[in-house]
């Protein structure tokens, strides 16, 4: 009986390629690159370049090069082999960023992202009223989530008073103010996904 020659499955090369291209798209679109655009830098046809994001071809060498170079990113992590230099951020405790602390009515805040990031984080201690600043409203989706004592998150029509453990997800544009409730202090982490630009309003 002959020795077969194992051949990677067809399911496990159909895989690859779409991973191949959903990288390719992350990384084109996390530079605000159009297809046209990319295309035109790498040299390719618009209608080849949407096909290989979309898993529907394998690209040559030749191509992964053109793309490296278009992309100003190593071959090894359009493969996904190796992680973007930044993709990983890590703030060390000691030096974490503080805002403000809670003094005059105002809140404490801790910054815990860094560098324009779209995924912005905060250790919030809130002050025991509202703030004198009025409601915070701002663009992107908020997560809140309570990391110690009681805190009372309010909006126009309706109010919650949250403790630790609790959380809630709501998008920025809502009107919203936050207070500490009662003397203990007070602290939750609050991230915001939304665009680099459009960062304005207090809480």
């Amino acid at each position: 009986m002959s020795a077969s020659i194992r051949r990677p499955a067809p399911d496990r090369d159909a895989a690859r390629t779409a991973e191949l291209g959903a990288r390719l798209r992350a990384l084109r679109q996390a530079r605000g690159l159009t297809l046209d655009t990319l295309a035109e830098s790498a040299g390719l046809d618009k209608g080849y370049l949407s096909r290989l994001e979309r898993g529907l071809k394998n690209p040559s060498i030749a191509t992964v090069l053109r793309l490296s170079e278009a992309l100003e990113v190593p071959v090894a992590e359009l493969f996904g082999e190796r992680l973007a230099e930044h993709a990983v951020r890590v703030t060390r405790a000691p030096d974490r960023l503080a805002v403000s602390a809670v003094q005059d009515g105002a809140h404490g805040i801790e910054a815990l992202s860094r560098d324009g990031a779209a995924l912005e984080a905060f250790v919030l201690h809130p002050a025991a009223e509202f703030s004198p600043d009025g409601h915070a409203e701002h663009a992107g989706e908020e997560l809140f989530f309570v990391l110690r004592g009681t805190v009372e998150l309010r909006f126009a029509d309706r109010g919650f008073v949250l403790e630790a453990g609790d959380c809630a997800q709501f998008p920025g544009h809502l009107p919203h103010r936050i207070r500490r409730v009662g003397p203990e202090p007070a602290s939750a982490l609050v991230a915001v996904a939304r665009p680099a630009q459009g960062r304005k309003g207090q809480r």
